[in-house]
């Protein structure tokens, strides 16, 4: 029953409802409750029809079932010789004895505080025979020589004094003893008072009818007082007596209901009244309804209710020729438990939809025997969530495993600060969620957990959980934290690039409109070189751009060849000299030894550029060193610099997207992110060294033994001409530009050295290359009319050999790739490389 009672408490915290639910499993509550009524009357039925002491010893063995126990016996005081006296034992074997010789007639002075608590009336429950008080060692020696663990004694009264006592004992294991027990025996109790006391009156019947008479006096006082309805009926099923509880029950009076006929009731199944005709005794639920009773004129009840829920017990009365002479209805008025069992099946059901559509689990832990349980009864199919069927595979038995499931980044925020003060009584409940580690994987879960039963010292002995898995919504919030974050940045960055384009683009123009002006050549070369600068910079802000949009797109492209790191790394320290400030050198030791790597020899020098450009912006005096050096079976490559350095918490987020550690320096802050982009592309690991106000060193490795065989390579597009023009003729240039300013800047770089042509779109160039003829075609994408693909096409379609440059502001891999599918011989993207495009023409008409 103590058991019921805390399911009951669990249910009632786990779903916040403030109905007294007293049971969590319906069928165990109607089960206990069946057992102990029907306990009663098949005791009170063996009592009443006794004609022989056994039925004592009967009525206490179905005693001794009902409670579950191996003794059940019954005990007298005698005043005048101060001696307990054991008169009845039964045990768990079925066996009926009188007690042991040991404890007949057992002296007042052995058991002295056993005796007076029998004499004054008094309980005595206890649950663990080697904790009982000090005084009673006398008791405790005794029971101890029956290897008695538990034991219950409840006192029996005889005109209001105690004469005797009913007692229970556990041997097999020990009880806790619940209040409901000690109710149930003091029932049980008062009923063998009745039958002990009509046994002595029944030895008295021969010689006197008075001492009869006051035994049936007794009785019928019995009778009205008892709990329970009672109806006797006579040997025709008619009502002859009822006590007081029955009329409370079905809501009438004496004068209703006396001389109305038990078979005529119109709410008794003929199956009843047919087993009580043939003699045979019947236990039943019966759900009474009274406006079936008025509408067939048996009775009008004052009840407001329409429907009872009842338990009967019909008996049959016999006499010793085994005629009947009577019935009795024994009725249990069960109305108020049928309400609460339904609103537990109503609550398990709202708690089950809960449970099964929140993913959810329930989960129980006994902390004095560290047992956990899962409850996955509530669960349609655990199959098709992958938490709750790890948490099922895992089959959690105790704290320990509850302990080494939780993520180590969340152990201390979990285990420590909530679950061990709440095992240690300190708090009540706490919410958490957090990550497990399930058979190798990590999910994230909501728990709700509370204690709901109590030691007496205040600490937990029960701990509920309702915990759910909640891995995809948290991998959604996760998701959209990053999502705005990246919509935060991006933002943070198209702000930060229209400064930086507009900076270098003031300079450049400013400086454009000026140089006209100035007539000095040592000014005007000033000039110059800062538009070159700014020119420079704008382009180094174009490529990070393009570069960072082919790693978003997952097109950048990588060319592996045999390459010396010492060639790549003196090359850089030649070309950037020229940029360091004046207090400011660069050091590159050219007695470095060579180290051959397979790898992209162009991404590996952007990466070091990067590294020395971003050295310069952050160093104002002393040095920035580029050296290497082999550590096993890879490549470490440095820039160290004596710079302002970097915090520890930056170097953290360094090298993540759109971040800069100083705004007021120019650049677009992705050029760390595409680095590292290429390092581990490269089959490499990057980082950076830094201490705050003494210098930092970047750094990054590359494998000595690489062979790349997972990143496909894209092969340059280059198509050679078939036939070379001759070479001791004036060659033409066919350019097709829709913008005029960009045609006079190629007319004025080879106007001079080659017959031009100009088109404007790309049917002007088919057209003007069917007339012309020329050796060379520049060819702009973007025309009106006809795009520059499509006249690629359509000359490709008349001349297989003429050499055809696109020369396009198109700098994406999908123009390439087309432009190579259109058999383009190169692909030029502007702003062009002046120096580079006049090798490029002289090298093509070669």
């Amino acid at each position: 029953m103590n058991n019921i009672h805390s399911n009951a408490t669990f249910l009632d915290e786990s779903i916040g409802k403030k109905a007294d639910i007293e049971d969590q499993k319906t069928d165990l509550v109607l089960a206990n409750m069946i057992d102990l009524r029907k306990t009663m009357s098949d005791v009170l039925s063996l009592l009443l029809g006794a004609k022989e002491n056994s039925v004592i010893d009967q009525a206490l063995f179905r005693i001794l079932q009902f409670f579950d126990v191996d003794r059940v016996y019954i005990g007298t005081l005698n005043e005048q010789t101060h001696t307990v006296d054991f008169t009845n034992e039964v045990t768990c074997d079925g066996i009926v004895s009188m007690r042991e010789d040991l404890l007949r007639q057992l002296p007042q002075d052995e058991i002295p505080w056993w005796y007076d608590r029998i004499k004054k009336g008094m309980d005595t429950v206890i649950h663990d025979v080697s904790k009982m008080p000090e005084e009673a060692k006398g008791e405790q020696h005794l029971l101890i020589l029956q290897e008695i663990l538990s034991l219950l004694i409840i006192p029996i009264f005889k005109q209001g004094k105690s004469f005797g006592f009913i007692g229970c004992d556990s041997v097999k294991k020990k009880r806790n003893w619940s209040a409901l027990d000690v109710e149930n025996l003091h029932m049980l109790a008062d009923i063998l008072s009745i039958a002990i006391e009509r046994g002595e009156v029944r030895g008295l019947v021969e010689h006197t009818a008075m001492q009869v008479m006051k035994s049936e006096t007794k009785f019928k006082i019995i009778f009205d007082k008892m709990p329970s309805g009672i109806e006797l009926y006579d040997e025709n099923g008619t009502l002859v007596d009822i006590n007081q509880a029955d009329l409370d029950i079905f809501g009438v009076t004496r004068e209703q209901v006396v001389g109305l006929n038990m078979f005529e009731n119109p709410n008794i199944p003929e199956y009843v009244n047919q087993s009580l005709k043939n003699g045979k005794d019947i236990f039943f639920p019966l759900n009474y309804d009274f406006k079936v009773a008025s509408q067939n004129g048996y009775y009008d009840s004052h009840h407001d209710f329409r429907t009872k829920h009842l338990w009967v017990k019909g008996i049959t009365l016999k006499d010793s020729l085994d005629h009947i002479f009577g019935y009795i209805y024994i009725v249990f008025d069960d109305t108020e438990n049928h309400i609460k069992r339904e609103q537990i099946e109503n609550s398990l059901a709202r708690l089950k939809v809960s449970v099964d559509t929140g993913d959810s689990i329930l989960w129980e832990y006994d902390v004095e025997n560290d047992k956990l349980t899962v409850d996955f009864g509530l669960n349609e199919d655990i199959n098709n969530n992958e938490g709750l069927k790890a948490i099922h595979d895992y089959n959690f038995k105790n704290q320990e495993d509850y302990k080494s499931s939780i993520h180590p980044d969340d152990f201390d925020r979990v285990y420590n600060k909530q679950f061990k003060p709440l095992l240690q009584g300190k708090i009540n409940n706490f919410v958490a969620a957090y990550r497990r580690i399930l058979n190798g994987k990590t999910f994230w879960f909501n728990s709700n957990v509370r204690s709901y039963k109590f030691n007496d010292d205040g600490t937990p002995n029960k701990i509920v959980s309702y915990t759910s898995n909640i891995t995809q919504q948290r991998e959604k919030e996760i998701e959209l934290i990053k999502v705005k974050e990246a919509d935060k940045l991006k933002s943070t960055f198209l702000a930060n690039m229209s400064h930086e384009i507009r900076t270098p683009l003031n300079a450049i123009v400013g400086f454009s409109n000026i140089i006209a002006e100035i007539d000095d050549e040592a000014e005007r070369q000033s000039y110059l070189d800062i538009i070159h600068k700014n020119n420079d910079l704008l382009l180094q802000l174009i490529d990070d751009i393009l570069d960072f949009s082919k790693i978003e797109a997952g097109t950048m492209d990588y060319h592996f060849e045999e390459v010396d790191i010492k060639d790549i790394c003196g090359e850089i320290a030649l070309a950037d000299s020229i940029k360091m400030p004046s207090d400011v050198d660069l050091i590159f030791d050219l007695d470095s030894p060579s180290v051959i790597v397979k790898t992209d020899e162009r991404r590996v020098m952007q990466v070091i550029s990067n590294f020395v450009n971003n050295a310069i912006k952050f160093t104002a005096k002393g040095s920035i060193t580029i050296y290497y050096e082999t550590e096993r079976d890879f490549i470490r490559v440095c820039v160290k610099d004596t710079g302002i350095g970097i915090s520890e918490e930056n170097q953290r987020r360094i090298f993540e997207r759109f971040i800069k550690l100083d705004t007021f320096q120019q650049g677009t802050g992705l050029g760390l992110t595409i680095s590292r982009t290429i390092i581990e592309a490269l089959g490499g690991e990057i980082g950076v060294d830094s201490e705050e106000g003494v210098g930092s060193t970047f750094w990054f490795t590359l494998p000595l033994d690489t062979k790349r065989t997972d990143i496909e390579l894209s092969p340059d597009i280059l198509v050679q001409s078939e036939e070379t023009p001759p070479s001791d003729r004036h060659h033409s240039i066919l350019i097709a530009e829709d913008v005029y300013e960009n045609y006079f800047l190629l007319e004025t770089l080879f106007g001079k050295q080659y017959q031009l042509y100009h088109a404007l779109n790309g049917q002007e160039v088919v057209d003007m290359f069917k007339t012309y003829h020329p050796d060379l075609i520049l060819m702009d994408i973007k025309m009106p009319v006809m795009d520059g693909f499509e006249a690629t096409r359509k000359i490709r379609s008349l001349s297989k050999t003429i050499p055809i440059i696109a020369l396009t502001a198109f700098a994406f891999e999908r123009e390439k790739e087309i432009a190579k599918q259109c058999e383009f011989t190169d692909y030029v993207v502007k702003p062009i490389d002046i120096k580079e495009l006049k090798k490029l023409i002289a090298k093509v008409l070669a």
